[in-house]
């Protein structure tokens, strides 16, 4: 991931660095509203992602977030989990991008189970959420969100990641679209249990107002 996998015409995905951050933040902004900016300035710094990479070299990841929460520090160490992906062209130019981060919302969720630091903590290397994808619109109609969503799905697998899950706005009419990537698309009202499998304790996840829920468990055929 660090040199690029093949894309579509000509594309290659990657991980994002640093002097594609700019770039990367005016891509993402036109997909989602309220993006995170410690994980956009972790991106500037080079630091977005570091300990996903680590992990794919074999570290285990539960010392250091351990770390990271003895000193109130889970925050930035979201950043350092969190995953930017980027599809760059033949001429090298940034034509799409995706950010998955650890889901503030299930951790916060999490922590109010019985043994929460445990839990809150495992939910950051079990669950992760795609917060935005985006292709450039002169690039759109190509396949490159695709790809970017298949990268995504395969290094988060190749993490023992569990669950990958996102929303759009309603009004997109984007349920075909994430289908079609081997997402299941929730109906208004249906939610879907993070609990059990980290606690035993049910916890049921959904879409927030005016937002459709997807969801993707791996190795549960949908």
């Amino acid at each position: 991931m660090i040199e690029g996998l093949p894309g579509p015409d000509g594309t290659r995905i990657r991980y994002a660095v640093s002097e594609e951050a700019d770039a990367v933040t005016a891509l993402l902004k036109t997909a989602a509203d309220g993006l995170e900016t410690g994980h956009l300035e972790a991106l500037a710094a080079g630091q977005c992602g570091t300990w996903l990479l680590d992990g794919l070299a074999g570290i285990d990841l539960i010392d250091p977030l351990v770390r990271a929460a003895s000193v109130g520090d889970l925050q930035p160490a979201a950043a350092l989990m969190s995953l930017p992906l980027v599809a760059r062209d033949r001429d090298g130019q940034v034509v799409g991008a995706l950010l998955a981060v650890p889901s503030g919302t299930v951790i916060s969720m999490v922590s109010r189970l019985p043994g929460h630091e445990r839990y809150a903590l495992l939910s950051m290397l079990k669950y992760a959420k795609i917060k935005a994808v985006a292709v450039r619109e002169d690039a759109r109609g190509r396949g490159i969100g695709a790809a970017l969503l298949k990268r995504c799905v395969q290094m988060y697998w190749q993490l023992d990641y569990m669950l990958l899950f996102g929303e759009f706005e309603a009004g997109r009419g984007l349920g075909a679209y994430y289908t079609r990537q081997g997402f299941t698309v929730l109906r208004p009202g249906q939610a879907i249990d993070v609990g059990t499998l980290l606690a035993g304790v049910p916890v049921q996840l959904g879409a927030g107002p005016g937002e459709t829920f997807f969801h993707r468990w791996r190795g549960r055929v949908r």
